[in-house]
């Protein structure tokens, strides 16, 4: 046949025996499969007898294994070590690994990922524009004519077709797997069609669809965890073929189980995965990046993190940023240990107590406040990391001791660039280009504001995993160190602020709150605050009004994270009130929001507390609807996620009360997964009957009228609480002493 030369985006790729099989889709959107003959490589050290047996073994392996020496660097040491450089099939891999880690020996860069591994390997990413030269089925060579760090780049022109259950209750809202079933739709290219007929009928109707349509993406709610598994059982009774994949040797889904995981103090259940070959899968309900950011940014964060995309919908953020971090480490020659190796350094509990902090935070003045400045620092911690050069192998090194982190005693290196700074300093870079681009405005604006929201995203979690126990490349002290700068960043925006006579009404990790006057240049102040700190500032907005709510507990102190206000604009602002928190029923939010709403078109405090009436109104209007009955379910459901499996729960609150019934239905409820119920009686003597899910009560409504309207006075005094005393006690003019007074710390004090 010979060789052709073809141009087109690197759409999917899987291992096989002989190699990895690569998708080409072209610029008209056909598709074409081939395979690249690509041997994953792997390392391993230890002592000569210990390497020979490793050696003996690969020679004696029922596959074909080629192993050299190699010279490669150590992270933290920055040293050269002498290790073999071993190559063995794709499939092959971990078994290899399997064996030569019981034989004692240190392994490298060994259980990367397949797919992952072979683009960093071969230089190309996913949909990486590229021109292929092919030989048959053979893929010879590439020529990358793209770059994952491109500001604009041509998408593949990508055809969807969505798989859903029909019916508003199902469609997003509930696990069909707790009790809701509806009708299989079909939707493509802006239509949907209804799947009629037996179950064999629209079995064979779904995959003459597929046929005819060839989807490049099938999205789906809920497929991951029942309809593509129900749908393939169903079809493989019923011996029909559904090709949900492009691969014709592939006649199953790739699977991955479900999980539960702790993550930032709360438990996460993530449904079990299915995967397609040739053709991709994404479940709207199972993927964080695909809710947050669409398409447009879920391709930005697989390319630049060189994750195959239906996994990069499905992994944490951590495990993009890893990936990040793996690559810039395979491409340079250093080693990827298997599990984290640095353990912390010892030291007195007294240098603990200063170290272990976190990030500072003042306490906010409670109350209803005019003309509020509010200044961020753009991506602080990042910024931090690149900066001063802070990555855990450039933590306490053996060169730079006079390089000291503010107040906690460790060093930083200046003679060698750290891993986590060479990472993140791209990321930083392109995102503050798509944010400038977004607000210049323009037809692409909304695309540049995707991809800007997943590096955001990105950004967020890499400071957490310099300290996480598991990651690769971290280390506590690293941790550390940059929430050391941190709380100097914001120690020094608060003294700039103050130090121009203006009052400073709250400061949190990396936002700071200044009440300022008519004539206050914003400008001036924003840059001379950016300049004391050495972070980039950015103002986030005057407030017309804000108010910090005070805490359940104590009325006279405040709660840092739960505040609101409007802006000069009209837009809100809103942190840690009911509007925002998961477990608030739909009603209670909507009663906030519509309360918000009218508050935000008040130019003052006076003007809010003139709006009295209205509100009162608006208030009212929902205690009606509850005691008259005009109320849904859905509305009044309230989301409670679990931290363990129901049957371990001791107490009988009406949370878990609700997880029980669905369990004795015959529901399987892991830890991490969500609940919906409603209250039905919340001090009924059977306790059975105090709540119920939100999937039992398909024929009728039956709620705690009393409980709920006690629940919408709180959400009601949460928004209008000491509104309608504000004029009379937030004086326009406040004594210079009180000016200068000092806000307390809240979550640290200096040591004695």
């Amino acid at each position: 046949m010979g060789t052709e030369r073809l141009e087109g985006f690197l759409f999917d790729a899987y291992p096989e025996p002989g190699g990895i099989r690569v998708w080409i889709m072209g610029r008209d959107g056909r598709c074409r499969s081939v395979l690249d003959p690509w041997r994953p490589s792997f390392y391993f050290s230890g002592d000569k007898a210990a390497v020979r047996r490793g050696l003996a073994f690969l020679r004696a392996a029922p596959y074909p294994a080629r192993c050299r020496w190699a010279e490669r660097t150590e992270l933290f040491s920055g040293g050269s070590l002498r290790v073999v450089d071993a190559r063995v099939p794709p499939l092959e891999r971990d078994r290899a690994v399997e064996g030569l880690k019981a034989l004692g020996l240190s392994l490298y860069s060994a259980d990367i990922h397949l797919v992952q591994q072979f683009h960093y390997d071969r230089g190309h990413f996913p949909l990486a524009r590229c021109l292929f030269e092919i030989d048959g089925d053979r893929l010879l060579t590439h020529e990358l004519r793209d770059d994952p760090w491109a500001i604009d780049y041509e998408p593949p022109p990508l055809r969807t077709m969505n798989i859903a259950l029909s019916g508003s209750e199902v469609a997003g809202k509930i696990d069909p797997n707790h009790g809701l079933r509806g009708k299989l739709v079909l939707s493509m290219d802006g239509r949907d069609y209804e799947l009629e007929g037996s179950t064999e009928e629209q079995l064979e109707s779904l995959a003459g669809r597929l046929r005819e349509w060839d989807p490049d993406v099938l999205t789906s709610e809920w497929g991951d965890s029942v309809l593509l598994p129900l749908v393939d059982l169903l079809a493989q009774k019923a011996r029909i073929d559904i090709p949900f994949s492009r691969d014709p040797s592939r006649s199953t889904m790739g699977r991955r189980k479900e999980r539960s995981f702790y993550t930032y103090g709360r438990v996460i259940y993530q449904n079990s995965s299915r995967y397609l070959f040739g053709r991709w899968h994404l479940d709207l309900n199972n993927s964080f990046m695909l809710r947050e950011t669409g398409m447009i940014g879920l391709c930005e964060v697989s390319r630049i993190a060189r994750i195959p995309l239906q996994r990069a919908a499905r992994c944490t953020i951590g495990t993009s940023l890893t990936s990040m971090q793996m690559c810039w480490a395979w491409q340079r020659g250093v080693l990827i240990p298997m599990d984290k190796m640095q353990a912390e350094d010892f030291r007195p509990a007294t240098e603990l107590l200063v170290a272990d902090k976190g990030g500072l935070c003042y306490e906010p003045e409670v109350g209803w406040h005019e003309n509020v400045a509010e200044f961020d620092f753009t991506s602080m911690y990042p910024e931090m990391m690149v900066r001063h050069n802070i990555s855990p192998e450039t933590v306490n090194c053996r060169c730079c001791e006079d390089n000291l982190v503010p107040e906690i005693g460790h060093h930083l290196c200046r003679r060698r660039r750290g891993l986590v700074p060479s990472v993140l300093a791209p990321i930083l870079d392109k995102r503050a280009r798509y944010k400038s681009l977004a607000n210049a405005g323009g037809p692409d604006a909304g695309t540049y504001k995707k991809r800007a929201t997943a590096h955001k995203w990105i950004l967020v979690c890499c400071f957490g995993y310099l300290g996480f126990k598991n990651a690769r490349f971290g280390k506590i002290e690293s941790h550390e160190s940059v929430t050391a700068w941190g709380r100097e960043v914001l120690l020094r925006a608060k003294e700039t602020a103050e130090a121009r006579g203006l009052r400073v009404l709250h400061a949190l990790v990396d936002a700071v709150w200044v009440q300022v006057g008519p004539k206050t240049d914003l400008e001036s102040l924003r840059r001379e605050i950016e300049a004391a700190a050495g972070c980039p500032l950015g103002l986030e907005g005057v407030y017309k009004w804000i108010r910090y709510c005070p805490s359940k507990r104590d009325p006279l102190s405040g709660v840092p994270g739960r505040y609101f206000g409007a802006f000069a604009t009209g837009e809100l602002k809103i942190r840690g009130i009911a509007a925002r928190r998961r477990d608030t029923p739909p009603l209670l939010k909507d009663l906030q929001a519509e309360l918000l709403g009218a508050l935000s078109r008040a130019e003052d405090l006076a003007a809010c507390r003139a709006m009295a009436p209205a509100l009162a109104e608006i208030v009212e209007g929902y205690r009606l609807r509850l005691k008259e009955g005009q109320v849904t379910a859905p509305e009044l459901a309230i989301t409670f996620n679990l931290s363990k499996p129901p049957e371990e729960y001791v107490h009988d609150t009406l949370a878990s009360l609700a997880a029980k019934q669905l369990a004795a239905s015959g529901v399987t409820l892991h830890a991490g997964e969500t609940v919906r119920y409603v209250i039905v009686a919340a001090k009924e003597k059977v306790k059975e009957w105090r709540s119920k899910p939100l999937a039992f009560l398909e024929e009728g409504l039956d709620y705690d009228a009393a409980k709920y309207l006690e629940l919408l006075e709180r959400a009601a005094d949460e928004v209008l609480g000491g509104l309608a005393s504000v004029v009379a006690a937030e004086p326009k003019s406040r004594p210079r002493d009180e000016l200068d007074a000092p806000l307390l710390p809240l979550v640290w004090e200096e040591p004695p």
